[in-house]
């Protein structure tokens, strides 16, 4: 019996909610960054991994922020969780290398 891993408990991440706050972020620009995230989302590349016959979603330009599920859904949520951690962690760290997505820059954050 060849039964899938759960994906939750095999690639935990939390659940998106982008309604939390970005650490160190001032409360004005967490629209800006959730406009990012949406901009960064519509850009996604889907691929179907062959092996496990799981989805993984990437954004090009975003290296270490990757998605993973077994329905479109799930990736894709996985990946809206990747994006926020992504680029809070880079906004926490002042880093200048964050692309800009749909016209939107937050290297001036």
């Amino acid at each position: 019996m060849n039964q899938k891993p759960d994906p939750v408990h095999a690639f935990p991440t939390r659940t998106p909610t982008l309604s939390t706050s970005v650490p160190t972020t001032p409360v004005a620009d967490e629209k800006l960054v959730r406009q990012w995230i949406a901009a960064a989302i519509s850009c996604a590349v889907i691929r179907d991994i062959q092996d496990d016959g799981g989805i993984e979603a990437t954004v090009e330009g975003v290296q270490g922020a990757l998605g993973y599920g077994y329905s479109h859904e799930e990736a894709m949520q996985s990946l809206e969780s990747a994006l926020f951690d992504w680029v809070s962690i880079k906004l926490s760290k002042s880093d200048k290398d964050i692309p800009p997505m749909g016209g939107i820059e937050l290297n001036h954050l």
